[in-house]
């Protein structure tokens, strides 16, 4: 996520009473998904001269995979 020394190595992270927690979602950090865990994953690409552009999607982590508890659609709208 980001670009030039803005970068940021993670892809996510837990939510919680302080909102952003752990686990971290990185591919350094190993700590597993465990069911009931809720997890916020914030694509996002830097664009030089212009920002950041992304999206940010809250999930319940399930026994089956994760349950998208965000409302809305993930298509990119252009403006």
């Amino acid at each position: 996520m980001g670009f030039g020394t803005n970068k940021v190595s993670f892809l996510g992270h837990g939510i919680g009473l302080v909102i952003d927690e752990y686990p971290a979602i990185a591919s350094k950090i190993r700590i597993p998904l465990e069911k009931n865990m809720i997890i916020a994953l914030e694509q996002k690409k830097g664009l030089e001269g212009n920002g950041l552009v992304g999206i940010e999607n809250t999930f319940l982590v399930t026994e089956h995979g994760g349950e998208k508890l965000t409302i809305g659609l993930d298509e990119i709208t252009l403006i």
